[in-house]
């Protein structure tokens, strides 16, 4: 699971995820892959949201 923190007042991304395993050994593959990566969010994985329509 990948929970994405936002701001309360504004409701925009704070820029800030944990990630969540649901076993001890994917949680390690993860850690072993990922260690020393640069920790830029791929393009791809950008969350979007619509525009909140015009008043």
């Amino acid at each position: 699971m990948i929970n994405l923190y936002t701001d309360r007042e504004t409701g925009k991304l704070k820029g800030e995820a944990t990630v969540s395993f649901d076993d001890p050994p994917s949680a390690k593959a993860a850690i072993d892959w990922f260690d020393g990566q640069s920790p830029e969010i791929p393009k791809f994985l950008t969350p979007k949201f619509p525009k909140s329509p015009k008043s």
